[in-house]
């Protein structure tokens, strides 16, 4: 293998590679939960090389993104396509932050509210917690009609759960034909109250309330009692159409577990935990509730009970409520999420100038603004920290500015540390890689390196790649870069003029070099 020849390559005059966004905000308005809105940014390449996104990290995952041409060339200009589409009815406020492929951050703030269909749950948008609870109830009790314990049998046998004729036992699947409370008598089936009765001392409202109520059978509603519902483990004292009685607990079959579940949520929502009767549950209603989505029996149910009672189930409306209730029966005090992320976990900027400033961003992930955050520092103080934001809101980012001046040229390696311990429960600790002024190209430390251009792709590919490589730099012969990327094989090279380029590959620990010829 032929040596390569000693160079040096001066680098003064490179300029920091520098992108500018046609926006530095995306605000999407109103969008429905049904539904997705896009927009884009036009990020512009001001250097003469070519540039990578390399990494696009957004923090929320209601908001997704497209690059559709992830290399910007020189004074070209591409777009990086946002879509919002919410789950739930809130305030969103986060971060797109992309990484080119000099290592530099640059930021996107991202806004919208999700909403719902309809105005029913309007009063909801952006609570969570008890504040949501308290609104729920307040809705579900607003226009209520009570039909009354006869009234709601009459409706449930002759309407609401009455198929064809058929009346269904939510717990066995046994079938039987009638449509009237006498039939259900004749039929053995009775009224089950997925909250027991003797709970609530049989008062209605909630005796009445049909979003809690199903025909079973008699024998399936009489296991079930006053048990509590749970997983019934070990061998079961009953079981019947796929229900178990055991241990102390009822578990109905499959198909009833979200519809149970959901039933139980409602009730505790629209009047209280009667007895604490929910606490032990709560964990594996949710399950069931997560596991088992409402399907159309489900909807079509909660839109016939709505009919009469002029009130909905909202865990059947909008399952991911339960994403914002910690605790169903008892108090739901807002927890403090302390939470926080950044965009690299390790940053190689290449060769910077001395006058060049670069940007690290942590974004607040937790729903608690920051205050007083602790001024950043490096470990060796070759980086310089030149600000620090002192004041950060939930979904927006804490900004390091980093300098280089006052070195002499040559490579350095440093830590930035970020402490948010207070704010976030963590300290941030970024290794950095980077080179002032001159890049000393020398003979490379492996004998077997090898960069190749093929005339006929119009493309360069690097042989035998060093397994710590991090990038790769080719310059014309007059020192001036014309590409830096992270891909080695197969890179795009079209375009260029006839003559010889030099390439540097950076690694971990040191750098290689190469030369190839166009023609």
């Amino acid at each position: 293998m032929r040596n390569i020849t000693l160079f040096l390559i001066l680098l003064g005059g490179l300029a920091q590679a520098q992108v500018t966004l046609s926006l530095d905000q995306l605000d999407f308005g109103d969008v429905l939960t049904t539904a997705d809105r896009e927009l884009a940014i036009n990020v512009t390449n001001t250097t003469s090389f070519a540039l990578e996104i390399e990494d696009v990290n957004v923090f929320n995952t209601d908001f997704t993104y497209s690059v559709p041409n992830a290399t910007i060339d020189a004074g070209a200009t591409e777009k990086i396509r946002v879509t919002f589409k919410p789950r739930h009815n809130l305030r969103y406020n986060t971060e797109l932050i992309f990484v080119l492929s000099d290592g530099s951050e640059h930021r996107l703030d991202l806004i919208g509210n999700g909403k719902y269909e309809g105005t029913y749950y309007d009063a909801t948008f952006n609570k969570s917690y008890q504040e949501l609870k308290d609104e729920l109830k307040t809705i579900l009790a607003a226009g209520y009609t009570n039909l009354g314990y006869t009234g709601a049998r009459d409706k449930m046998y002759g309407e609401i759960d009455n198929v064809a004729g058929k009346v269904t036992c939510v717990y066995t699947g046994r079938d039987a034909t009638f449509n009237t409370r006498s039939g259900a008598n004749s039929s053995s089936f009775n009224c089950e109250h997925t909250w027991p009765q003797s709970l609530f001392s049989s008062n209605e409202p909630e005796k009445a309330d049909i979003h809690h109520l199903f025909p079973t059978d008699v024998n399936a509603n009489s296991r079930r009692g006053s048990y509590p519902f749970g997983v019934v483990t070990g061998t079961p004292s009953w079981t019947e159409g796929g229900s178990k009685l055991g241990g102390g607990v009822f578990e109905p079959r499959d198909e009833q577990k979200g519809a149970t579940a959901r039933a139980m949520l409602y009730f505790a929502i629209r009047y209280q935990d009667y007895s604490n009767f929910i606490d032990g549950q709560e964990a594996i209603l949710r399950q069931w509730h997560i596991a088992n989505d409402p399907n159309t029996t489900d909807i079509t149910r909660n839109e016939n009970i709505f009919k009469y009672q002029k009130n909905r189930n909202p865990f059947v409306d909008h399952p991911e409520f339960i994403e914002r209730i910690n605790k169903i029966g008892a108090t739901d005090t807002k927890p403090t999420i302390k939470s926080a992320e950044a965009s690299q976990n390790s940053i190689s900027y290449g060769t910077v100038g001395s006058t060049e400033q670069r940007f690290v961003h942590i974004v607040n992930t937790g729903n608690t603004d920051w205050t007083g955050v602790s001024a950043a520092t490096t470990v060796k103080g070759d980086l310089k920290i030149k600000n620090t934001s002192s004041s950060v809101a939930q979904g927006e980012v804490l900004i390091v500015e980093l300098g280089f001046s006052g070195l002499a040229d040559g490579a350095y390696t440093d830590d930035v540390v970020i402490n948010v311990e207070s704010q976030a429960g963590k300290t941030f600790i970024i290794p950095v890689i980077f080179s002032v002024g001159k890049v000393s190209i020398f003979t490379p430390k492996i004998e077997s390196i090898q960069v190749s251009y093929n005339p006929m792709t119009q493309s360069v590919r690097v042989l035998e790649t060093p397994m710590d490589a991090q990038n790769i730099s080719i310059y014309d012969g007059s020192g001036k870069l014309v590409l830096l990327k992270t891909t080695f094989t197969d890179i795009p090279f079209g375009g260029h003029t006839a003559g010889i380029y030099f390439v540097v590959i950076k690694t971990e620990t040191g750098s290689y070099s190469s030369k190839f010829l166009v023609y």
